[in-house]
């Protein structure tokens, strides 16, 4: 393929590309009905046009807020190739890894709600009979109200009885243990499985298990994953609460029995959980911790001697005052006494933040 922004595409006019994986997808417009839309183009070299067909006819099935909205599906001939054309529902938020913060992590409240969003959507999904089998961060798009929007269902399967299928294809950095191998499947618990994957990362940074699966390469990450060494689930972040860091670790048991049983259970656990703060980052990609009356911060200073102070402080919203969090103030310490100081101030502003 090689489009261009302004290309003419049978009737539909290319604005700017989005992404893709097997093809591309362009922001569009289309001509006919003067609609904004995403159109996802598809070349027949990928699979025979009846199969490319496949994800326009199971989008076009679903009728709900986190789920895509396909409308339609075109073949058309340009350039003396003939291109499979499905257009889909444009959300100008693009995906959730546009609204990543300076360190690129989401937010705990945001992380949360895309969560949450996301199970709603799968859990129509499995009631519907589809396993979603494509669940990462670049999937997910937030609507004008930024809701999470589950996307794509270029690789879903289908089983009336809800029973394991065989999948078309799989993202191997997110597939689940079982959906590798000789006899790989997919079913609720491997989905299940991709939502902690999706979770860990945008929690603990975008690039975790990615950059791991380049690293290793995929015969080796297959069988760390598969030892339950990745993710590395004594790797969080210490702004990630522990009773979140139970939620998803279930949702990564490498037994798929072991995990939650459906979509509405995981969803259901997330919804009991409620932090009175949690960290991002500022205007100069510094670490600030929020709550409803303060703001959190803390500066590291380094000493001779291989020693550390550190200084946590909270700022009053309404005032502009600041004041020192005296706990969590201490000079001279060694780096690991610092390292365990800081992150005992970070966990403690996300369980404590007024």
């Amino acid at each position: 393929m090689n489009f261009n922004a302004g290309d003419n595409i049978y009737k539909f006019t290319l604005i700017k590309k989005l992404g893709g994986n097997f093809g591309e997808v362009w922001h569009a417009m289309d001509n006919s009905i003067s609609k904004e839309i995403a159109l996802k183009i598809l070349e027949p070299s990928f699979e025979p046009i009846a199969k490319l067909l496949d994800e326009a006819r199971i989008g076009n099935k679903f009728n709900h807020k986190n789920l895509l909205l396909i409308h339609y599906a075109d073949i058309a001939s340009v350039g003396g190739k003939t291109y499979t054309l499905i257009s889909q529902e444009y959300f100008k938020n693009g995906a959730v890894t546009n609204h990543l913060n300076a360190h690129n992590f989401l937010p705990l409240p945001q992380a949360l709600k895309v969560l949450q969003d996301i199970l709603f959507g799968l859990e129509y999904l499995h009631n519907s009979g589809f396993y979603h089998n494509d669940i990462k961060p670049g999937n997910i798009l937030m609507d004008d109200q930024l809701n999470a929007v589950l996307a794509d269902y270029g690789i879903a399967g289908f089983s009336p009885s809800i029973s394991p299928v065989t999948p078309k294809n799989s993202y191997k950095v997110h597939r689940a243990p079982e959906t590798s191998g000789g006899s790989p499947i997919i079913s609720i618990h491997s989905d299940i499985y991709q939502v902690g994957c999706t979770a860990y990362r945008l929690l603990n940074g975008i690039s975790n298990l990615k950059n791991e699966f380049f690293a290793l390469g995929p015969i080796t990450y297959e069988d760390k994953k598969g030892k339950g060494k990745i993710p590395d689930l004594g790797s969080y972040q210490p702004f990630v609460p522990s009773r979140l860091k139970t939620v998803i670790n279930r949702s990564l048991n490498i037994d798929p029995g072991s995990r939650y049983s459906s979509a509405l259970e995981m969803r259901r656990k997330l919804e009991k959980l409620h932090f009175p703060g949690y960290w991002t980052t500022d205007g100069s990609s510094n670490l600030v911790g929020i709550g409803n009356k303060y703001s959190y911060q803390f500066q590291i200073e380094a000493k001779p001697g291989n020693l550390f102070n550190i200084h946590a402080s909270k700022k009053s919203t309404a005032s502009g005052n600041s004041t020192k969090v005296s706990d969590f103030t201490a000079k001279k310490l060694t780096g690991k006494q610092m390292e365990k100081l800081r992150n005992d101030f970070i966990a403690w502003v996300v369980e404590n933040a007024n």
